[in-house]
């Protein structure tokens, strides 16, 4: 630890979820100036999506909320949200001598119209908006403040006129900034992916087929259902079906397994079961991988505590009932070789998780990745972490975050050290 920054070039850190924010804090704390880039308004990332993390079924965005706010207070960290990296330049490219060996980083920067170090949060930008265009960023999430759609904008002016701080400002253009930096660690997390291209699935067909993370936001106690266990239609589901590998595992998709889901879709039951015991949860897995400390407890207690059944099957068929008040899931089951037909209120869907450099089709340079779009080849010595590395859990994320901050302070990733 040092007591203050030390006069090496900064380091910049792509990505402001879990992963970004503990590499961001590593490297400060060690007395290295940092760049942290986030694509989107707020920190914090898909943790801020969850409502509990397996396998403490702890507060999920807590510890994350906290990193935000260390970040944003840390005077190494320089934080740009709404921000991506346009352009890398490396080393001997740049032709100055006393630039070599460093890299040069253009980010662009599409800025909020509202300054989030001058809104008080009163809302009465919201309030007056015609066209709905303003909205807060969700509540657990930093930095707090409201966001203008500029897409639906007509730029009329009324925020701006009852903007008590002169917040507001509709005039305010994309931006560049270059930066030279000596290191860069990737952090960019995961993306769902579109599942609707599997149509045995159902996705689309009724609202009460939906992916785990909308499930999440629905169970989610600072959700629209305050914690209970409702439909998107308000009503209480007697039985839940949580279809694993759904998307994963899958020529058609991706090839590889995405790591989370069977703990995920274990995390959600149990929680399921804790708030109506009354409620069935039958999870179909492929094969239950529950790799990690104490995980493997966890899926005991979920079979043996918790009564959640679990069926060797990947189902077939996903469809809504001719009624409309309900959903039929056509499977086999892998282990008696049965085939059934079993009703359901709900099915969520896991597994269909892609990096983000893959998802955004590669609309900012990135150093070189695999066919599946993960970060990092034997040949390639960029620093990464997180799912964008590969898939991988919050507690794996972070642990690889620790590692590529003490890398890039080391001076390995970039410039082709090892």
């Amino acid at each position: 630890m040092k007591g203050e920054a030390d006069k090496r070039f900064p380091v910049i850190v792509v990505g402001g979820g879990v992963a970004g924010l503990t590499a961001a804090l590593d490297l400060a704390r060690a007395g290295r100036p940092v760049h942290l880039i986030e694509k989107s308004a707020v920190l914090g990332g898909q943790v801020t999506r969850l409502d509990k993390l397996y396998p403490t079924d702890h507060c999920a965005f807590c510890p994350v909320w906290t990193q935000a706010r260390l970040c944003l207070g840390h005077p190494l960290i320089t934080v740009h949200t709404h921000s991506c990296i346009e352009d890398v330049t490396q080393g001997k490219e740049m032709g100055k001598k006393q630039e070599q060996g460093l890299i040069q980083i253009i980010i662009c920067r599409d800025l909020n119209r509202i300054d989030p170090g001058r809104c008080i949060l009163c809302g009465r930008c919201e309030k007056v908006c015609p066209e709905n265009a303003v909205s807060p960023t969700i509540c657990h999430a930093l930095p707090r403040t409201f966001l203008v759609d500029i897409n639906a904008c007509t730029g009329c002016g009324k925020c701006v006129a009852v903007c008590p701080t002169h917040a507001i400002d509709l005039e305010r253009k994309q931006d560049r900034i270059k930066i030279l930096a000596e290191n860069i660690i990737w952090a960019t997390g995961f993306a769902e992916s579109e599942v609707s291209v599997l149509p045995e699935l159902g996705y689309g067909s009724h609202p009460n087929i939906m992916t785990s993370l909308a499930f999440e936001a629905l169970l989610s106690e600072s959700g629209p259902g305050r914690g209970h266990v409702l439909t998107p239609g308000g009503k209480v589901p007697r039985r839940i079906a949580f279809v694993q590998c759904a998307g994963a595992r899958d020529q058609r998709k991706f090839a590889y397994c995405s790591a989370v889901c069977c703990m995920h879709a274990l995390k959600q039951a149990r929680w399921v079961k804790q708030r109506d015991p009354g409620m069935d949860c039958v999870i179909f897995f492929t094969d239950m991988r529950t790799e990690g400390r104490h995980y493997y407890n966890y899926y005991r207690q979920a079979v043996q505590e918790y009564s959640i059944v679990l069926v060797r099957s990947r189902p077939g068929l996903i469809c809504p009932l001719p009624s409309g008040d309900g959903l039929a899931v056509r499977y086999e089951n892998t282990r008696t070789g049965q085939v059934k037909t079993e009703r359901f209120d709900l099915v969520v869907l896991n597994g269909a998780l892609e990096p983000c450099q893959k998802a955004d089709k590669g609309s900012a340079p990135l150093p070189l990745t695999d066919d599946d779009g993960f970060i990092g080849k034997p040949s390639n010595p960029a620093l990464a972490c997180g799912f964008c590395r590969a898939p991988a859990d919050v507690e794996v994320s972070v642990v690889q975050a620790s590692s590529a901050a003490m890398g890039a302070y080391m001076g390995k990733g970039i410039n082709g050290k090892d």
